[in-house]
């Protein structure tokens, strides 16, 4: 598998770190969005459903999702069927934004970070997650996100791939 240089989506792991702490204010933010939780998730699975039904003849791969899981639709991520598609991973990416389309390709493999390449990890030791990388973009969604938008989104990736 070749690999592209990388785009303006990188940012690298030098080191671990971990924070768990959450300020009062954020707290308090987070325990009173809980109680419209199930309306935001909702809301994403409309969306996520419309991509579906709207995606179906662009040349790409649609997130799967297994039968037996709800998923909370944090992000809403296609794999490029590049073989398709006459531009490279970058190229469709740059277009979108170019476009203001605010996408993003989450997340880097892990193990071609700084910190694990320094214990020895490299190129090739996860192949599934490299190709996985290597065709993937997160396109927007939200909760508050309006079906026009939605469909902005849905054709301007449609113009770009094709």
């Amino acid at each position: 598998m070749t690999h592209e240089p990388d785009g303006p989506w990188y940012y690298q792991q030098i080191d671990l770190g971990l924070n768990y702490r959450l300020t009062d204010m954020q707290a308090a933010l987070g325990c009173a969005q809980m109680v419209r939780l199930h309306k935001f998730v909702a809301r994403r699975h409309e969306l996520a459903a419309r991509y579906d039904e709207l995606l179906t003849d662009v040349p790409i791969d649609l997130p799967f999702r297994h039968p037996d899981t709800y998923s909370g639709f944090h992000l809403y991520v296609i794999q490029l069927k590049l073989g398709e598609i006459a531009k490279t991973h970058r190229q469709v990416f740059e277009e979108l934004r170019e476009n203001r389309i605010g996408v993003n390709l989450h997340y880097i493999p892990i193990h071609l970070q700084p910190f694990y390449k320094d214990l020895g990890f490299k190129p090739g030791h996860c192949p599934n997650a490299e190709e996985y990388y290597s065709r993937s973009i997160s396109i927007p969604l939200f909760h508050a996100m309006s079906n026009e938008q939605q469909d902005r989104v849905i054709a301007v990736l449609k113009e770009v791939v094709r």
